[in-house]
């Protein structure tokens, strides 16, 4: 039977951060993630440890009684940081379906502090939630719905410098220059380039694309050069 048990995403939450020192989104990265599925929208498989970390903290709020709504937040931090240090049957929150499946949690004392508790809690009560989630699948769909140079220049930082003459060449600039050389294009992207263009002193860092938008991207910056010879 698997040890972690339902409420074991709860590894490293807590709500009020007491430390504001301590990055959330980090503890839950180095804590959480090697039981738990940090992935939005959540994966499940076969072989999980423990569910998913959005699974976990949508149900945790919803079985979690208040009086007003604004309360909840903290009921969620003080229930999390008591739990991950000494868990309980008595305390949990949970279906008996899940505990079966899960198991209890072994306490976490030693392996995070109460203040990496409630900056981790803070993080995912207000990162998996179910209205940031819809959200989160529409903006996917719209990127995965565009063409693929468009994808990268969409979710990558390209246009902070290339359309900044200040800060390194144009599209257009680097389209005309290697126009009849689409691999060097590539292997700037790619590996990334220094001491290419004079005049612009910051490096070009190395991007990791798939193999389709890799090649989109270079053609579409080959087009830009040859739009700029043709004006």
């Amino acid at each position: 039977m698997k040890y972690i048990f339902f409420l074991a995403t709860l590894i490293i939450v807590s709500g009020c951060n007491t430390n504001s020192n301590i990055d959330g989104s980090s503890v839950v990265k180095s804590k959480c993630a090697s039981c738990h599925n940090l992935d939005m929208p959540p994966q499940v498989t076969d072989n999980e440890k423990a569910p998913p970390l959005f699974t976990v903290t949508v149900h945790l709020k919803d079985w979690i009684e208040v009086n007003n709504p604004s309360e909840l937040k903290g009921k969620f931090t003080d229930f999390v940081t008591d739990y991950v240090i000494n868990p309980s049957l008595d305390k949990a929150y949970c279906d008996k379906e899940s505990l079966k499946n899960y198991g209890l949690m072994p306490s976490q004392k030693g392996v995070v502090t109460k203040d990496e508790a409630r900056a981790a809690a803070q993080y995912i009560f207000d990162r998996y939630d179910q209205k940031y989630m819809l959200e989160f699948i529409k903006e996917r769909a719209r990127i995965a719905a565009l063409s693929p140079h468009e994808q990268v220049l969409e979710t990558q930082d390209c246009k902070v410098c290339h359309l900044n003459v200040k800060n390194a060449p144009t599209f257009k600039q680097i389209g005309k220059k290697y126009a009849n050389n689409i691999d060097a294009i590539k292997s700037a992207i790619t590996k990334g380039s220094k001491g290419e263009w004079s005049g612009y002193l910051l490096p070009m860092r190395a991007y990791k694309l798939p193999k389709k938008q890799l090649d989109a991207i270079s053609k579409w910056i080959i087009e830009q050069g040859k739009e700029a010879k043709s004006k």
